[in-house]
Formats: structure tokens, C-alpha cells, sequence
């Protein structure tokens, strides 16, 4: 039986995950000496709260290889059992490399543990075809080629209040940050094969939705619907999707709260979009 493993930063819920027959195994998150398990002992409508109260910003840290060996142990209970490990990119934490150390210690399993080149709201759009495969009867070995195949074309484009939060968490340098803040523009990140790039700087939130949906209007694979995330802002995420809907004729699509690793970085009121590229020549 395949058992399909991600962690936390996917930001799926954990009855979503119940749901789907998979496992998700949680980040770190500390509010000073307090110490909290992405999505198990917090949630993201309190950790945003907590957030606004902090005087200082949250921390976060990597799942342990130790962690992954008594969770891999668990989920080949069964001597047929395989798993495939979908797993946030290594350019932004530690935790893949975690995962395939503790994949060594078990030389004589089947465990397969992808590096996903994204996170969050991305990770679902893979997340959804590793499911798919597996009730389809698809072997690990499979369900891992694919997704690795897939996640080449996955985008994500966010657009942030402020780079402040990414910046003092290391993960955009500081003179890129200070660019933004002096110009009092609103960011929009895009994310392909874990690279963080600063794609468009605009003024406002129309503008940047405006924007947003003309680069996926461009580029969006209609074959799959988008990802969308948003970090408790239900204003903004509707706007976003009503100029979605008319820019690109949107109909469906999956949504999930930034939660509270993702969320230490972005800050509140970001709103997002996750898609897989059209393949050259569609």
C-alpha cells in the first residue's frame, strides 16, 4: 500500500488530511520560550492573532530526521507497505534533507522523498495528482517520477503587505526588502523550482490582482484548477477572486489559510494563486 507523507508548510488541514488518507507531519513554530506544532497545536486565525500581539516575530524550525524515522517506521507497519514523502523545497528549510536521512536508515523499503521546488498552496496542486495516483492503484515509484516530472510547471504569484516579515526571516535579502518599503508599494513574489524572485512592485491591492490575473490568464494550464491561498484577509481574497474569475473565466478552485510557518514569512493579508504552466504549444 502507498502512504503519502508532506509536511506542515503544505498547509493542509489536518481533517483535509484525514480526508485524503494522508499524513502530515508538523514544523516548528515558537512565540518566544512557547513552542507550537504547525497546524496541530495552533491554528492560523490564532497564530495571526498572536502574531499582531508579539512584539517580537515568531521562529520557526525543520522537522527532525528522528522525526521522520518514527513516522516512516509507523507508515511501513505493512511489509508491502511503500511511501512517497512530498516535501517542501530545500532552498527555504531544512526539512527535505531531514527526510532523506532518515529514508537511509531503511535501505531495504521503498521510500521515495520528493523535494516539491514549492510550498504551501503549490504543494497542494501535487498533493491532489499523488492521491489521485495512488487510488488509481499507481506504485510509489510511479506517484514519485510524476510529481517530479510536474512540479517543474508549478508558479506560485503572492502578493505580500509588506517584504519586512520574508526579510527578517532570511528569506529575501535586505536590500531588496528596503526597495519595497521606501517605495510603499505592494510586492508580488513569484516562486518556480524554489527560487524567490520579486516579480512586479504596484501600488495597491487592485492593481496587484489586476496583474496577477492577467500573468495567469497567460500562462494557466485550465486542465487543473488553481491553488489559492490567503492569510486572513476574506476581503481580499474575495476581490482577488472575483477579478480571477473575469479576467480567466475561473470557475473552480482550492483554497487553504497560509498557516503559521508559511505565515511567519508572508505576514497577514497576503492573497496568492498556485497553477501548473501550459506546456509549450497549448
Amino acid at each position: 500500500m502507498v502512504k503519502i507523507i508532506v509536511d506542515s508548510t503544505s498547509d493542509i488541514p489536518q481533517e483535509e488530511a484525514a480526508r485524503l488518507g494522508i499524513t502530515v507531519v508538523p514544523l516548528t513554530v515558537r512565540f518566544g520560550t512557547e513552542e507550537y506544532r504547525d497546524g496541530v497545536d495552533l491554528m492560523p486565525a490564532e497564530f495571526f492573532k498572536k502574531f499582531a500581539a508579539s512584539k517580537e516575530l515568531p521562529t520557526t524550525s525543520q522537522v527532525s530526521s528522528g522525526v521522520f524515522m518514527d513516522v516512516f517506521r509507523e507508515q511501513l507497519a505493512g511489509k508491502d507497505d511503500e511511501i512517497v514523502a512530498l516535501l517542501f523545497t530545500h532552498r527555504l528549510s531544512g526539512t527535505y534533507q531531514s527526510a532523506c536521512i532518515a529514508r537511509n536508515t531503511f535501505p531495504r523499503r521503498k521510500i521515495f522523498v520528493v523535494e516539491s521546488g514549492t510550498g504551501s498552496f503549490g504543494i497542494w496542486l501535487l498533493v491532489k495528482e499523488a492521491v489521485k495516483m495512488r487510488d488509481a492503484g499507481c506504485s510509489a515509484g510511479e506517484i514519485a517520477a510524476r510529481i517530479d516530472e510536474l512540479k517543474r510547471r508549478v508558479i506560485i504569484h503572492i502578493a505580500l503587505e509588506t517584504l519586512k516579515f520574508a526579510q527578517k526571516g532570511g528569506r529575501i535579502p535586505m536590500t531588496v526588502a528596503m526597495v519595497g518599503s521606501l517605495l510603499h508599494v505592494k510586492p508580488i513574489l513569484r516562486i518556480q523550482d524554489g527560487k524567490i524572485e520579486i516579480e512586479k512592485k504596484v501600488r495597491g491591492n487592485q492593481a496587484a490582482y489586476d496583474y496577477m490575473a492577467k500573468v495567469m490568464d497567460e500562462e494557466w494550464d485550465r486542465s487543473c484548477p488553481p491553488s489559492l491561498t490567503s492569510a486572513q484577509c476574506p476581503d481580499l481574497l474575495a476581490a482577488f477572486v472575483s477579478r480571477l474569475r473575469t479576467e480567466t473565466g475561473m470557475k473552480e478552485y482550492d483554497h487553504h489559510e497560509l498557516g503559521t510557518v508559511i505565515g511567519t514569512y508572508s505576514g497577514p493579508g497576503a492573497v496568492g494563486m498556485a497553477y501548473f504552466l501550459r506546456k509549450p504549444g497549448f
